[in-house]
């Protein structure tokens, strides 16, 4: 298990978690649950190292896990096109074949970042993201947002299969039961593990 124990963290005097315990599986697909507001993208960013912390556990954690935070916002790089962005990319995830999973079609390949729809800038931080070479951890926010029903059905597929062999922690407020177990963050910020679905 990758879990956490004493889990603390604040923003000035806004106390989002106090002696938190994180239990979290060695791989698989997690759904993080929550309210809004009750820390879903804080504790992923924390765990992904995107926001500083003076909490002891959280950077031994990230001293023994390699976890890696992507969202739609870290594609800065606008006046690339998708190709041109892959490539960049490549020493970090090997070659990402745009054909495989339907995450990325032939006209995307071309297009620059800039140009991109919210839904497929998802799906190019999603093929990206679940193609990263020696990564134990990724750490999605809402990856689903933005994608129709033929993408949100591709990408479900891609993380259900990268969550084989690493752990992916993607915060959502799907309501469908798609993933291997939902962590929960309650109103006074306890923190749930429970299984979804039973493995096929």
């Amino acid at each position: 298990m990758k879990s956490l124990e004493h889990v603390h963290h604040a923003f000035g005097n806004n106390v989002i978690f106090a002696d938190a315990g994180i239990e979290l599986p060695n791989n698989g697909v997690v759904a993080l649950r929550g309210a809004n507001g009750a820390g879903k993208t804080t504790l992923l960013k924390l765990l992904g190292g995107v926001i500083a912390t003076s909490c002891e556990r959280i950077r031994n954690w990230r001293k023994d896990y390699n976890a890696v935070y992507l969202d739609t916002d870290y594609l800065t790089l606008d006046y690339l096109t998708v190709r041109e962005f892959l490539t960049m990319i490549e020493p970090l995830t090997g070659p990402i074949d745009a054909g495989a999973g339907g995450l990325l079609t032939d006209q995307m390949l071309t297009t620059r970042v800039g140009d991109l729809s919210l839904g497929q800038r998802q799906r190019l931080v999603l093929s990206g993201a679940l193609a990263l070479r020696h990564t134990d951890v990724v750490l999605l926010d809402e990856p689903l947002n933005g994608l129709d029903h033929e993408a949100s059905k591709a990408a479900r597929n891609a993380v259900t299969a990268a969550g084989r062999d690493r752990l992916i922690i993607l915060a959502t407020h799907d309501v469908d039961r798609w993933t291997d177990y939902d962590l929960s963050i309650s109103a006074d910020r306890k923190v749930t593990l429970s299984r979804a679905r039973v493995p096929a």
